[in-house]
């Protein structure tokens, strides 16, 4: 069975292409497309970018060939694209926005640290425990808050509400705050999933933290 094969021959047939026209097109060779077809080598990211700009209309084709992608097999060898200006072109863009979104996360960590700081809330920054770690971690009293920083929202916000659950237990903590820079429905999400994981702008996760040092640290250790 291959998925990915098949649902890029029935976007093919949609838009009325053949495998030597689809090659020229996302510059691959004819053999490559054939490989990809049958399944026995899987498209780069940059080849998935063109096929999706080729061959899909709409949103609903594109979860299609996306769908199609991940489940293909892993031992299947990426198949390469020729060395143009076009692939050296996609292939920084791409890089740039991943550098982008990177810089972008630890600028919003900093600021996170300088708004603790200006609050004299004590942290420890990039706490590693076993396989997990945390962005900051606040000890007063014997308990501990967890922040993890979220910038990113439209990004794999799931998977961070899952990775902030997880740190409930590993850090033997009541809550964990996912702190993002903007308010919205996502939140919604977090309150179903585990009434510990909160999801709070920078201003409340300071509001926040203040509070569970005021009120611990009183409590003996």
């Amino acid at each position: 069975m291959n998925p990915l094969g098949e649902s890029i021959r029935v976007l093919m047939n949609r838009r009325a292409l053949n495998g030597a026209q689809l090659a020229q097109e996302i510059g691959l060779s004819q053999t490559s497309v054939s490989r990809i077809l049958t399944g026995h080598s899987k498209p780069k990211q940059v080849t998935l970018t063109r096929l999706m700009k080729r061959l899909c209309v709409g949103a609903d084709e594109e979860q299609m060939l996306l769908r199609a992608f991940t489940g293909t097999s892993a031992p299947a060898r990426e198949e390469p694209v020729d060395n143009d200006a076009q692939n050296a072109a996609e292939e920084r863009e791409r890089v740039e926005r991943w550098l982008e979104a990177r810089t972008q996360a630890i600028v919003f960590k900093q600021a996170v640290a300088h708004e603790l700081g200006k609050r004299a809330i004590p942290y420890t920054q990039d706490v590693c425990k076993g396989i997990a770690s945390v962005d900051f971690l606040i000890e007063s009293g014997g308990k501990n808050l967890v922040l993890e920083c979220k910038f990113n929202v439209s990004r794999d916000f799931d998977k961070s509400l899952g990775i902030a659950k997880l740190l409930l237990d590993s850090f033997a903590c009541e809550t964990v705050l996912v702190v993002v820079p903007f308010s919205g429905t996502f939140a919604d999400t977090a309150r179903a999933l585990a009434p510990a994981v909160r999801v709070v702008t920078v201003a409340e996760a300071i509001e926040y933290a203040a509070s569970f040092r005021q009120e611990n640290s009183g409590v003996q250790r």
